[in-house]
Order: structure tokens, then C-alpha cells, then sequence
């Protein structure tokens, strides 16, 4: 019976092979840029000398570890992260659920096609342009909002000098420039619902809102269940849907910020660019990388295990 299994094995193996050569530049890549740079994470342990190198640095322990978990900085950026990823799991998650469900009830495809169009369109947009594009609109003294503001009898609002309104301001450019593509799933999980199912219900009476709430939620809860717990794994990172969740990037936040909102702005991705990169403390900077990893890990398999125990199921 095993030399059955092995010879079937070896034949499937066989048949497939030229799908198997369009598989090696993608393992290769993966190889590559993902797994041979995790030996630097050895750096994290050590007080690396970039002369010395690897094999040339004194090995210290945990002592980079200690360091930033006494570093009043780390936990600032520890907070703001946390916080702003909270309330996109929260309440910015649901939204491409929401938006693919009404384009789905949309009647007119034509009226589908260019709303469809109309939102995909600002993910191609360089976060460079939309932190230029978002400084325009908000400048102090000539935005459009607020010359908005002060024809309505308003005072103007220095948005990017005043730090309580940087998360906002970042949610809100996070949603308009994903919303549109991150709802492509859930479209995709939508028109695979039998649609014999609506027929039947409508037969049975029952209105659109029942329809959606009793075919449809059930139809896509896998696929948001799925996205969820990679979203919810992703709390100590910058996702930028990644996966997608809808989460502003590094990107998002280095070209939204600025000193003066600093208290507001500074994640876990921007403390570790400044600390490695601008500051050269690549040990440190490391030891953060792993701690972030590890966390990201821990919430990854507690969000699986509480979806497993609420659902049935869960990604593993």
C-alpha cells in the first residue's frame, strides 16, 4: 500500500512538472528575500558592530530587549499602534463588508461598474501624493475644509499642527484610498452564493434585508472570519491592507507626520526606521523586529483559537 502511495505520488510528480518549474522563481524569491535575512535576527541579540559583522559582534543577551522596554519612546509608539490598530479592527474592518454588500444590491450594473471603478482607483495613488493631496485640502489658511469652515462662521483648524486629530485625519485617507479594493473579496464571495438561495428566499417572502442578513452575511462570513484573524495578528504592525484589512503603513504615517504631531504619529514601524535606520542602532532596532514578530504571533494563534471556539472553524 505505502509503494502504491509513493508510485501515485511520483506520478502526479511527474505529470505536473512543468507547473512545478513556474513554481521555482516565486520559491526562489521567497527564499531569497524572506527566509535567508531572518539569520540577521541574531543581530538582536548581539551589540552589532556593522564592521564586525555578524561573526565579529559581541554577543549580549537579552540587553537590547531591556533597553527599549525601559525607553519611555517604545512604549509611546507601543500605545499609538495598538490604539490606531484597535479602531481600524473595529470599526474601519466592517466598512469593505458594508460597501461590497451595497454594491451588490446596486440594480444597474453600468451604475456598479463605475462606482466600482471610482474606488478601486485611489490604492494605485502613491501615499506620497495622498499625504500631499490631504495637505492641500486641510491647509490651515487656504484647505478647501476650512475655507468650508470660516464661510460657515467657523474658526480654521490647524489640522496637522494639533496632534488630537491625526488619527482621525489618517483613518479617513486610509479608507478612501482602500475601501474600494479591499471589498473585492467579499465581492468575490458574494457572486459565489447560489443564487438559487435569493430566488427561494424572496419566494418565501422575505424582503431585502433579511436576504442580506440570512444569505448573504452567512455567504462571506469565511472569507471575513479568514481576513479577520490576519488583521487581528497584525495589531503590532503597519498592515496597510495587508491581507485585506484596511490599516494605515509605514507609508501612510511617514508621509502623514510631522514633529509637531509626533505624540500622536509615532508607531512601532516609524520608532524602529528611526532607531535602525536614521540613528544606525541596528541591534536595537533588530531586538524590536523580534519582539513585534513574536507579539504579532501570539495574537495571531489567540485570535484563531477565540474564532475556533465561537465559529467552528478557524484559519488553522
Amino acid at each position: 500500500m505505502e509503494q502504491m502511495k509513493n508510485g501515485n505520488w511520483l506520478r502526479t510528480l511527474s505529470q505536473q512538472k512543468v507547473l512545478l518549474l513556474f513554481l521555482l522563481p516565486a520559491i526562489a524569491l521567497v527564499f531569497i528575500f524572506n527566509y535567508i535575512p531572518m539569520f540577521g535576527l541574531v543581530m538582536a541579540f548581539q551589540d552589532f558592530d556593522i564592521m564586525g559583522g555578524y561573526f565579529g559582534s559581541e554577543f549580549v543577551g537579552f540587553d537590547n530587549f531591556r533597553e527599549f522596554f525601559q525607553s519611555a519612546d517604545f512604549y509611546l509608539s507601543l500605545k499609538n499602534t495598538i490604539a490606531i490598530n484597535l479602531i481600524c479592527l473595529i470599526i474601519v474592518f466592517p466598512m469593505p463588508i458594508i460597501f461590497a454588500i451595497l454594491l451588490n444590491e446596486l440594480v444597474s450594473s453600468k451604475l456598479k461598474k463605475t462606482i466600482q471603478t471610482i474606488t478601486y482607483l485611489p490604492y494605485f495613488i502613491s501615499w506620497v501624493v495622498v499625504g500631499g493631496l490631504f495637505y492641500k485640502l486641510l491647509e490651515s489658511d487656504t484647505g478647501v475644509v476650512n475655507m468650508i469652515l470660516m464661510a460657515l462662521g467657523f474658526d480654521n483648524i490647524p489640522f496637522f499642527r494639533e496632534p488630537q486629530y491625526f488619527w482621525a485625519i489618517i483613518i479617513i485617507a486610509t479608507i478612501w484610498k482602500g475601501i474600494g479594493w479591499n471589498s473585492i473579496l467579499y465581492l468575490s464571495s458574494i457572486n459565489a452564493i447560489d443564487p438559487h438561495l435569493y430566488e427561494a428566499a424572496e419566494v418565501d417572502g422575505a424582503n431585502r434585508l433579511q436576504r442580506i442578513w440570512n444569505i448573504t452575511l452567512p455567504g462571506i462570513m469565511g472569507t471575513a472570519t479568514f481576513l479577520f484573524i490576519l488583521t487581528a495578528g497584525s495589531l503590532m504592525n503597519g498592515t496597510g491592507g495587508a491581507g485585506g484589512s484596511l490599516a494605515p503603513n509605514f507609508e501612510a504615517f511617514w508621509n502623514f507626520r510631522n514633529a509637531l504631531v509626533a505624540g500622536k504619529s509615532d508607531v512601532l514601524d516609524i520608532y524602529v526606521y528611526q532607531q535602525g535606520v536614521q540613528g544606525a542602532h541596528y541591534a536595537y532596532a533588530a531586538a524590536i523586529g523580534v519582539f513585534q514578530s513574536l507579539m504579532s504571533l501570539a495574537l495571531l494563534f489567540v485570535t484563531n483559537s477565540l474564532i475556533k471556539r465561537w465559529r467552528g472553524e478557524a484559519l488553522f
